[in-house]
C-alpha cells in the first residue's frame, strides 16, 4: 500500500513538527476529514483493571495509563506457543534465540506473522481499549503497527531506543504494551516520563541521556515499570520514554500501535481474508492488516 503525495508531504510535516500545541492544531484539521469516533462492544478480550473512562483520563492527563494484569497465563502460553512458530529476526538475519550471539541486542518478529494468531488480533481489537483510544484521538483509530521483540541481556551498553527518546511516528499515536516476561529493574524495563507528552521540552528528534531528562523532568514523573508477565500499559510515546538496557536475563514484549493515520516508514501488504469480518472486527480500523 504505496503512499500518496498528501501523505508525504504530512509524513515530512509530521517528522518536522515539534512544538506540542501545533501538532494538536494538525490533528484539529485532520478530524475535518477521517471517520469520528464510534463506540466498540463485544470483545473484551483483556483483564483490564480499569474502565475505558479512567484508561482516557489517565492517557489524557498524563499520557500513561496503567492496565494491571491484562493476560492470563493460558493467553500467554498460546501467544507464546503460536511465536515459536515464526522466525525471529535481527534485520534480515534469522536469530537463533537459545543462542543469540553477543553482538544481538534485538530480534523481532514480523507484523504479517504476528497477525496470523487469534489472540493477537484479539488483543488489538478489544472493545474497552479501541474506544479508550477513539475518545483520545477523536476519530476511529487505525491499528498502524503490531510489534513483538527480545531484548537481550548482558549487552555492554544500550542502543537505539534503550536511550531516552519521543517518537514521531504519527500526529496522534498511542502503543499499548504487554509483558510476556517477568520484568524487573534489572530485566529492561520500560520507562516513561509521565505528562512530557505535553510539556514542550527535549522536543528534537534525538536520543537524549539520562541526565538530561532527569535535569528537565520532575524526578517523581520518571515511571520505571517493573511487572509481572502479563502485565500491560498504554501510553502516548510522542512523550518521553526507552526501553532500559536489560542487565541480566532476556524480555519479550508486544506492542500494539494505533495511530490517526497509516506509517509512512512501514510498507503494507494486507491479505486478502475473511478473518475480520468472520470476528466482527473493524474493517477500517483492520485495513492495513486485511482485506476481505
Amino acid at each position: 500500500m504505496g503512499a500518496s503525495i498528501k501523505d508525504k508531504v504530512l509524513f515530512k510535516v509530521q517528522r518536522n513538527l515539534h512544538n506540542i500545541q501545533l501538532r494538536n492544531a494538525v490533528c484539529a484539521f485532520l478530524r475535518i476529514f477521517l471517520p469520528g469516533a464510534k463506540t466498540s462492544s463485544g470483545n473484551n478480550f483483556l483483564h483490564l483493571k480499569s474502565d475505558e473512562n479512567k484508561i482516557f483520563n489517565d492517557l489524557n492527563d498524563g499520557g500513561f495509563s496503567d492496565l494491571g494484569i491484562a493476560l492470563t497465563e493460558d493467553q500467554i502460553n498460546a501467544i507464546t506457543k503460536k511465536l515459536e512458530s515464526f522466525k525471529c529476526l535481527d534485520g534480515l538475519k534469522e536469530v537463533d534465540l537459545n543462542n543469540p550471539g553477543k553482538d544481538v541486542q534485538l530480534a523481532q518478529y514480523s507484523r504479517e506473522d504476528l497477525t496470523q494468531s487469534d489472540e493477537i488480533l484479539a488483543i488489538a481489537n478489544d472493545s474497552r481499549i479501541l474506544n479508550a483510544v477513539s475518545k483520545y484521538f477523536g476519530v476511529k483509530p487505525t491499528i498502524s503497527n503490531i510489534n513483538c521483540w527480545w531484548s537481550f541481556g548482558y549487552r555492554e551498553s544500550a542502543k537505539e531506543a534503550q536511550f531516552f527518546h519521543r517518537d514521531l511516528d504519527d500526529f496522534k499515536f498511542l502503543k499499548i504494551f504487554f509483558y510476556l516476561t517477568d520484568v524487573t529493574n534489572d530485566s529492561g524495563p520500560h520507562i516513561y516520563v509521565k505528562g512530557s507528552h505535553k510539556i514542550n521540552k527535549l522536543l528534537e528528534l534525538r536520543r537524549f541521556k539520562d541526565e538530561e531528562v532527569q535535569n528537565t523532568f520532575n524526578p517523581e514523573n520518571i515511571l520505571t515499570l517493573t511487572s509481572p508477565k502479563g502485565s500491560a500499559f498504554i501510553e502516548d510515546t510522542y512523550g518521553i520514554h526507552k526501553g532500559q538496557l536489560p542487565l541480566n536475563g532476556n524480555r519479550l514484549l508486544l506492542q500494539i500501535q494505533y495511530s490517526y493515520l497509516p506509517l509512512h516508514v512501514e510498507k503494507y501488504m494486507p491479505v486478502k481474508s475473511s478473518i475480520i469480518k468472520d470476528k466482527g472486527y473493524d474493517e477500517y480500523i483492520n485495513r492495513l492488516l486485511f482485506v476481505n
